[in-house]
């Protein structure tokens, strides 16, 4: 039993004006039901942002011998390296968008890999930034 509202996936189709309505206007989540084990959750993209708030992405930036700069994502295990910062940057912001496509296209095999499935949450928030610049953002770029 849950708090939230919830409906069965045909009651949810019937009703979905008023559905959207609440989880937008009123800022209520809810969860939709289909047979007896399917869920999802419906919430406002902006409330799924605030809750992925503390799942930081801000690289460890690490001047090398050579002068080279060195990007490490430690939560994401992505490392990137470039003469510049602005060119790691840039390699980093690209290896994200990667990241998260691949990951999104194959979600069954990461969602079920020990050393990948928490990485999920730093995924969605990267697959909710509209451009590059937002991607530079969430690395505190």
């Amino acid at each position: 039993m849950t708090m939230l509202t919830e409906l069965q996936f045909t009651e949810a189709r019937k009703q979905f004006s008023t559905l959207y309505d609440s989880v937008f206007n009123s800022f209520n989540p809810a969860i939709v039901n289909r047979k007896h084990t399917e869920q999802v959750a419906m919430l406002r993209v902006d409330l799924l942002k605030m809750v992925l708030e503390d799942y930081k992405l801000i690289p460890e930036i690490i001047q090398e011998d050579d002068g080279s700069i060195t990007l490490a994502l430690d939560a994401l295990e992505i490392y990137v390296n470039n003469s510049t910062l602005e060119l790691a940057t840039k390699d980093l912001v690209e290896d994200l968008k990667l990241y998260a496509q691949d990951y999104s296209n194959r979600s069954q095999l990461f969602l079920h890999a020990p050393n990948r499935i928490h990485h999920f949450p730093y995924i969605l928030k990267i697959m909710l930034c509209e451009n590059d610049d937002e991607i530079r953002t969430l690395i505190g770029s």
